[in-house]
């Protein structure tokens, strides 16, 4: 993709979309190559051996072209069950790809082959409008198939058992970090300007002094929090561009001794406040499960689905008080909310509701005084998801943060998380149908329901999203960023 986030050539210069939207004939130029060095020492000790040392791994000839079986292995292995591919979602219109996906294909069933070495067709089960980007992305990136099998399980686990076909291949990996260099084998339309490319991935006490390094020049770009984003100073120079892509939820036990009451779990659901202004641009309502940064064949997923959070209703949440109060049979009601301390303030306005709601009802149906008593507990994230692991706790307040653009894969993240009590099959089974349906209302329709299935249990309840921001120091300039994706790309990049 281009900086505007348009479609452009890459490793096929040219393709064709059948009139229906279901057939993509991409076409291969000759000459692209993979980053390996074939030749060998013609002298010497190693005299005969191959120079690369993937080479030697291999023990044989190997034809460094890019061709159109290096594209059918990588997606099939996208789709394979075994491989568990995160990103699988993204193309799940692939003809055969959910069935595949399932186990009840095999993966050669899934809609892709190579009509020859330079020419790939790809068949979607229904349309997708935003199938090309798709293909733009690392879950479609060509794999060889050759070259996977004889790393034997270890593929990507060290340059000796990677091959690269971009415009930088990873020279060096560090114990927190990634050097990646100029890959002089690219042959493609867009060569890099950048010689050189570090990847850092800070570790928790590194974390802490990401802006500092932003402000010093010292890291060119990072990703940061909404929250981190308070701690830039105005006249760094430091520059962003802010994409909604987490979601805030309160996390109910159930196992609980008083929120056992799924009446209860409501009435808080039903009482919490959704105040209009948080105090800050990148906290805001949510209104559903998905962050703004998830699309819906390209449309935003938030729109599409609709609303599906509890709404704000003191009396319905009183009349669930009292009835879970029927039941409990207790007369003290003491509730503890772990949070993360930088998030505390708005639990604080969000539970102001519930305060003030269900405390104008403290006597249960046998006039006895009730006592309800909220605490907030600042805990690191870690410690929260222990509490929970432990079952030692009453309401957690946890983000659920996208890795892709993708709504499917959000909610699976959801489901998968193993937070909150609800039917995950039927969940599941919702989003397959989402998956296989045909137009952005049927899809978004069985999206809702999938939601609903999670938010109704009243053990995972949406309060607030969260935006992030991509940063660059001051002077940094043409990196390319896609909202949506969290895609970067430093081809282009320049520092002044």
């Amino acid at each position: 993709m281009n900086d505007d986030g348009e479609v452009v050539s890459g490793v096929s210069d040219k393709w064709e979309i059948s009139d229906d939207g279901l057939t993509y004939t991409f076409h291969i130029p000759e000459g692209l190559k993979w980053d390996i060095n074939t030749d060998k020492y013609t002298d010497g000790d190693n005299k005969g051996k191959y120079k690369d040392e993937r080479l030697q791994m291999l023990g044989k000839e190997f034809n460094p072209d890019i061709t159109a079986d290096d594209f059918v292995f990588a997606l099939q292995r996208a789709a394979d069950p075994i491989t568990q591919c995160p990103s699988f979602a993204l193309i799940s219109c692939i003809k055969n790809a959910n069935a595949v996906h399932n186990g009840s294909m095999s993966k050669e069933s899934l809609g892709v082959k190579s009509l020859n070495d330079n020419v790939l067709e790809i068949t979607l089960e229904h349309k997708d409008e935003t199938f090309m980007s798709t293909l733009s992305s690392a879950v479609a990136m060509p794999c060889n198939e050759e070259f996977f099998n004889a790393t034997k399980g270890r593929y990507g686990l060290s340059t000796k058992y990677t091959l690269f076909n971009g415009q930088f291949y990873l020279d060096q990996i560090l114990e927190s970090s990634y050097l990646l260099k100029k890959n002089k084998y690219y042959k493609g339309p867009s060569p890099t300007k950048a010689k050189e490319l570090t990847l850092k991935i800070p570790n928790d006490d590194e974390k802490k002094d990401i802006i500092s390094k932003l402000e010093s020049g010292y890291y060119d770009a990072a990703f940061i929090s909404g929250h981190d984003s308070d701690n830039v100073k105005k006249n760094s120079g430091v520059t962003y561009t802010d994409y909604c892509d987490t979601m805030w939820a309160f996390i109910f036990n159930s196992n609980d001794e008083a929120f056992q009451s799924k009446s209860l779990r409501a009435a808080f659901c039903e009482g919490f406040s959704h105040p209009d202004d948080f105090g800050k641009d990148y906290i805001t309502n949510a209104v559903n499960l998905v962050p703004s940064s998830c699309l819906i064949s390209g449309n935003n997923a938030v729109s599409a689905i609709g609303a599906t959070r509890p709404a704000q209703n003191t009396d319905e949440s009183i009349k669930d008080w009292q009835k879970a109060l029927s039941v409990l049979e207790t007369t003290n009601i003491e509730a503890v909310i772990l949070t993360p301390d930088y998030m505390q303030d708005y639990v604080k306005m969000l539970i102001q509701g519930i305060q003030s709601g269900l405390g104008t009802s403290l006597k249960d149906e046998d006039g006895n005084t009730v006592t309800l008593t909220l605490k907030v507990e600042a805990m690191n994230e870690d410690d929260i998801k222990t509490s929970i692991a432990m079952n030692d706790y009453d309401i957690a307040f946890l983000p659920f943060k996208a890795n892709d653009s993708s709504a499917f894969s959000f909610l699976n993240q959801i489901i998968d998380s193993g937070l909150g009590d609800f039917d995950r099959d039927k969940a599941e089974e919702y989003i397959t149908l989402a998956q296989n349906e045909s137009t952005l209302a049927e899809t978004a329709t069985q999206l809702r329901n999938a939601e609903r299935e999670i938010i109704t249990t009243y053990t995972v309840c949406p309060a607030v999203y969260e935006s992030s921001y991509y940063a660059c120091a001051k002077g940094v300039e043409n990196v390319q960023f896609h909202i949506g994706s969290g895609r970067v790309s430093f081809v282009n990049a320049t520092r002044k």
